[in-house]
């Protein structure tokens, strides 16, 4: 995607595209590391937990992922 907007091409669709994998890859660790630590992923005070919270604010921050996918097809011409 770097390359692409360097060579002064547009990567909406690139940009969309990394932003879901990203988030997806996201919800995915964040989420297993909760179950892993069990209760202790829900504390205030667990690092595991702020990361939990911060990771739903990225995913939704900058477009959803349904937003991003009406992107993503709009670009594709479908």
């Amino acid at each position: 995607v770097a390359a692409r907007m360097q060579a002064g091409k547009t990567a909406i669709q690139e940009v969309s595209m990394a932003k879901n994998f990203a988030t997806d890859v996201a919800d995915e660790v964040t989420y297993e590391a909760v179950q892993i630590f069990g209760g202790m992923g829900y504390m205030r005070e667990s690092v595991v937990e702020r990361l939990y919270r911060d990771n739903r604010i990225l995913s939704i921050g900058g477009g959803t992922h349904e937003i991003m996918n009406e992107i993503i097809s709009k670009q594709m011409g479908l």
